[in-house]
Protein backbone atom coordinates (compact mmCIF):
# COMPACT_ATOMS: atom_id res chain seq x y z
CA UNK A 1 0.00 0.00 0.00
CA UNK A 2 3.08 2.48 1.01
CA UNK A 3 4.40 1.65 -2.67
CA UNK A 4 1.11 2.62 -4.12
CA UNK A 5 -0.21 5.20 -2.48
CA UNK A 6 3.95 6.99 -3.59
CA UNK A 7 3.45 6.08 -6.82
CA UNK A 8 -0.03 8.16 -6.66
CA UNK A 9 1.46 11.07 -4.94
CA UNK A 10 4.44 11.10 -7.24
CA UNK A 11 2.40 11.13 -10.49
CA UNK A 12 -0.12 14.07 -8.81
CA UNK A 13 2.69 16.48 -8.23
CA UNK A 14 4.81 15.56 -10.89
CA UNK A 15 2.64 16.36 -12.92
CA UNK A 16 1.75 19.47 -11.21
CA UNK A 17 5.17 20.83 -11.88
CA UNK A 18 4.84 20.13 -14.83
CA UNK A 19 2.36 22.55 -15.72
CA UNK A 20 4.05 24.71 -13.19
CA UNK A 21 6.89 25.15 -15.47
CA UNK A 22 4.80 24.93 -18.52
CA UNK A 23 2.51 28.22 -17.60
CA UNK A 24 5.60 30.28 -17.30
CA UNK A 25 8.65 29.33 -19.36
CA UNK A 26 9.35 32.88 -19.49
CA UNK A 27 10.20 32.67 -16.18
CA UNK A 28 12.54 30.20 -15.80
CA UNK A 29 15.55 32.44 -15.17
CA UNK A 30 13.80 33.72 -12.46
CA UNK A 31 15.44 33.62 -8.76
CA UNK A 32 11.61 33.34 -7.56
CA UNK A 33 10.65 30.77 -9.69
CA UNK A 34 13.09 28.66 -9.14
CA UNK A 35 12.55 29.09 -5.16
CA UNK A 36 9.14 28.17 -6.09
CA UNK A 37 9.99 24.76 -7.52
CA UNK A 38 12.32 24.14 -4.46
CA UNK A 39 9.23 24.82 -2.12
CA UNK A 40 7.11 22.39 -4.32
CA UNK A 41 9.84 19.72 -4.66
CA UNK A 42 9.73 20.15 -0.35
CA UNK A 43 6.21 19.40 0.32
CA UNK A 44 6.30 16.91 -2.83
CA UNK A 45 9.28 14.82 -0.44
CA UNK A 46 6.65 15.59 2.60
CA UNK A 47 3.97 13.93 1.36
CA UNK A 48 6.07 11.26 -0.35
CA UNK A 49 7.55 10.10 2.79
CA UNK A 50 5.42 10.87 5.58
CA UNK A 51 1.93 10.26 4.34
CA UNK A 52 2.17 6.97 3.32
CA UNK A 53 2.89 5.82 6.51
CA UNK A 54 0.51 7.63 8.27
CA UNK A 55 -2.31 6.14 6.40
CA UNK A 56 -1.31 2.80 7.01
CA UNK A 57 -0.25 3.49 10.75
CA UNK A 58 -4.23 4.40 11.15
CA UNK A 59 -5.11 1.47 9.06
CA UNK A 60 -3.46 -0.88 11.22
CA UNK A 61 -4.82 0.45 14.19
CA UNK A 62 -8.55 0.08 12.78
CA UNK A 63 -7.70 -3.21 11.89
CA UNK A 64 -6.60 -4.14 15.09
CA UNK A 65 -9.64 -2.72 17.00
CA UNK A 66 -11.59 -4.58 14.63
CA UNK A 67 -9.80 -7.74 15.21
CA UNK A 68 -9.82 -6.99 18.85
CA UNK A 69 -13.45 -6.49 19.14
CA UNK A 70 -14.49 -9.76 16.73
CA UNK A 71 -12.01 -11.70 19.06
CA UNK A 72 -14.39 -10.64 22.41
CA UNK A 73 -17.30 -11.93 20.90
CA UNK A 74 -16.05 -15.08 19.87
CA UNK A 75 -14.15 -15.53 23.77
CA UNK A 76 -17.79 -14.66 24.72
CA UNK A 77 -19.40 -17.00 22.87
CA UNK A 78 -17.06 -19.72 23.91
CA UNK A 79 -17.67 -19.34 27.26
CA UNK A 80 -14.74 -20.64 30.00
CA UNK A 81 -14.02 -23.77 28.16
CA UNK A 82 -11.17 -24.08 25.37
CA UNK A 83 -11.97 -25.08 21.99
CA UNK A 84 -12.43 -28.57 20.72
CA UNK A 85 -12.26 -30.86 17.41
CA UNK A 86 -14.17 -29.73 14.55
CA UNK A 87 -16.98 -32.09 13.54
CA UNK A 88 -16.04 -31.03 9.85
CA UNK A 89 -13.03 -29.59 8.18
CA UNK A 90 -10.67 -32.58 7.58
CA UNK A 91 -12.48 -33.62 4.82
CA UNK A 92 -9.10 -33.16 2.64
CA UNK A 93 -6.53 -33.73 4.77
CA UNK A 94 -5.17 -37.48 5.56
CA UNK A 95 -4.98 -37.91 9.44
CA UNK A 96 -3.33 -40.08 11.74
CA UNK A 97 -4.87 -42.50 13.76
CA UNK A 98 -6.61 -40.20 17.01
CA UNK A 99 -5.82 -37.25 15.53
CA UNK A 100 -8.11 -34.61 15.45
CA UNK A 101 -8.66 -31.22 13.46
CA UNK A 102 -8.75 -27.59 15.52
CA UNK A 103 -8.76 -25.68 13.33
CA UNK A 104 -9.21 -24.74 9.39
CA UNK A 105 -9.37 -21.77 7.03
CA UNK A 106 -8.43 -21.13 3.32
CA UNK A 107 -6.24 -18.11 2.83
CA UNK A 108 -2.92 -17.23 1.13
CA UNK A 109 0.58 -18.28 2.10
CA UNK A 110 3.48 -16.02 1.56
CA UNK A 111 7.41 -17.62 1.93
CA UNK A 112 10.85 -16.74 1.04
CA UNK A 113 12.39 -16.59 -2.32
CA UNK A 114 14.76 -19.64 -2.70
CA UNK A 115 13.64 -21.19 0.35
CA UNK A 116 12.05 -24.72 -1.69
CA UNK A 117 8.75 -23.05 -2.52
CA UNK A 118 9.50 -20.99 -5.82
CA UNK A 119 8.26 -23.73 -8.37
CA UNK A 120 4.57 -23.61 -6.30
CA UNK A 121 4.43 -19.92 -5.82
CA UNK A 122 4.14 -16.80 -7.47
CA UNK A 123 5.87 -13.27 -7.10
CA UNK A 124 3.53 -11.31 -4.33
CA UNK A 125 4.52 -9.07 -0.91
CA UNK A 126 2.61 -9.07 1.76
CA UNK A 127 0.03 -5.93 1.96
CA UNK A 128 1.78 -3.37 4.57
CA UNK A 129 -1.38 -3.10 6.28
CA UNK A 130 -2.06 -6.96 6.87
CA UNK A 131 1.88 -8.23 7.39
CA UNK A 132 3.75 -4.92 8.57
CA UNK A 133 7.43 -5.24 7.66
CA UNK A 134 7.24 -8.45 5.99
CA UNK A 135 8.11 -7.10 2.89
CA UNK A 136 11.00 -9.36 2.10
CA UNK A 137 8.29 -12.43 1.87
CA UNK A 138 8.48 -12.38 -1.62
CA UNK A 139 6.34 -15.18 -3.10
CA UNK A 140 3.16 -15.96 -2.49
CA UNK A 141 0.74 -19.41 -2.98
CA UNK A 142 -2.99 -18.76 -3.09
CA UNK A 143 -5.71 -20.81 -2.31
CA UNK A 144 -4.11 -22.94 0.32
CA UNK A 145 -6.20 -24.39 3.65
CA UNK A 146 -4.25 -24.03 6.82
CA UNK A 147 -5.19 -27.23 9.21
CA UNK A 148 -4.17 -27.14 12.65
CA UNK A 149 -4.23 -30.69 14.61
CA UNK A 150 -3.64 -32.00 17.72
CA UNK A 151 -0.07 -32.76 16.12
CA UNK A 152 0.86 -31.09 13.04
CA UNK A 153 0.31 -27.22 11.70
CA UNK A 154 -0.50 -28.29 7.70
CA UNK A 155 -0.78 -26.14 4.21
CA UNK A 156 -2.55 -27.90 1.79
CA UNK A 157 -2.99 -26.47 -1.82
CA UNK A 158 -3.17 -27.65 -5.38
CA UNK A 159 0.22 -28.15 -5.54
CA UNK A 160 1.45 -27.90 -2.27
CA UNK A 161 1.27 -30.14 0.83
CA UNK A 162 3.86 -29.35 3.56
CA UNK A 163 3.14 -30.39 7.21
CA UNK A 164 5.11 -29.15 10.12
CA UNK A 165 5.41 -30.64 13.92
CA UNK A 166 3.39 -28.63 16.78
CA UNK A 167 5.77 -28.53 19.49
CA UNK A 168 5.50 -26.25 22.65
CA UNK A 169 8.24 -23.92 21.72
CA UNK A 170 6.95 -23.06 18.17
CA UNK A 171 7.81 -19.56 17.24
CA UNK A 172 4.36 -17.39 15.72
CA UNK A 173 3.44 -13.71 16.15
CA UNK A 174 0.04 -12.50 14.99
CA UNK A 175 -0.39 -9.44 12.95
CA UNK A 176 -3.70 -7.52 11.62
CA UNK A 177 -3.62 -9.32 8.57
CA UNK A 178 -2.70 -12.83 9.73
CA UNK A 179 0.03 -15.17 11.86
CA UNK A 180 3.71 -15.25 10.93
CA UNK A 181 5.03 -18.50 11.94
CA UNK A 182 9.28 -19.38 12.33
CA UNK A 183 9.11 -23.41 11.90
CA UNK A 184 12.48 -24.62 12.60
CA UNK A 185 12.95 -26.99 9.96
CA UNK A 186 12.00 -24.15 7.23
CA UNK A 187 14.81 -22.55 5.62
CA UNK A 188 14.38 -18.86 5.37
CA UNK A 189 12.82 -19.34 9.05
CA UNK A 190 9.30 -17.06 8.51
CA UNK A 191 6.00 -18.17 6.67
CA UNK A 192 3.04 -16.00 6.95
CA UNK A 193 -0.43 -16.47 6.12
CA UNK A 194 -3.88 -14.87 5.94
CA UNK A 195 -6.29 -15.18 8.28
CA UNK A 196 -9.68 -14.04 8.58
CA UNK A 197 -9.31 -13.24 13.01
CA UNK A 198 -5.39 -13.48 13.70
CA UNK A 199 -6.11 -13.00 16.84
CA UNK A 200 -9.16 -16.22 17.25
CA UNK A 201 -6.39 -18.51 15.21
CA UNK A 202 -3.38 -17.63 17.93
CA UNK A 203 -5.80 -18.33 20.42
CA UNK A 204 -6.85 -21.64 18.99
CA UNK A 205 -3.20 -22.56 18.52
CA UNK A 206 -2.03 -21.86 22.25
CA UNK A 207 -4.87 -23.81 23.17
CA UNK A 208 -3.93 -26.70 21.41
CA UNK A 209 -0.16 -26.63 22.20
CA UNK A 210 -0.95 -26.28 25.80
CA UNK A 211 -2.78 -29.12 25.76
CA UNK A 212 -6.15 -27.34 26.53
CA UNK A 213 -8.39 -27.80 24.18
CA UNK A 214 -10.86 -30.64 25.04
CA UNK A 215 -14.24 -28.64 26.35
CA UNK A 216 -16.10 -26.27 23.70
CA UNK A 217 -16.71 -26.19 19.78
CA UNK A 218 -15.05 -23.66 18.44
CA UNK A 219 -16.48 -23.49 14.90
CA UNK A 220 -17.94 -25.28 11.65
CA UNK A 221 -16.27 -24.81 8.56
Amino acid sequence: MIYALRKLIAFVFLGGMFWFIYQDLDNLDKPWFMHALGLIAIVFAFFWLLIPMVVVHFRIAARRRQNLARYGEWRAALGPGGPQPLEKGGERLRLGDGEKVYFHERGTLYVRAGTGFDEVSVPGRPGDVAFPRLRHLGRKIQRVHFYLTDRRVVFLGKEIDRAFALSADLPFADTPGGIVFAFPSTEGGEMAFTFRNPLVAAEVLQAVIRGGADSVSLTKR
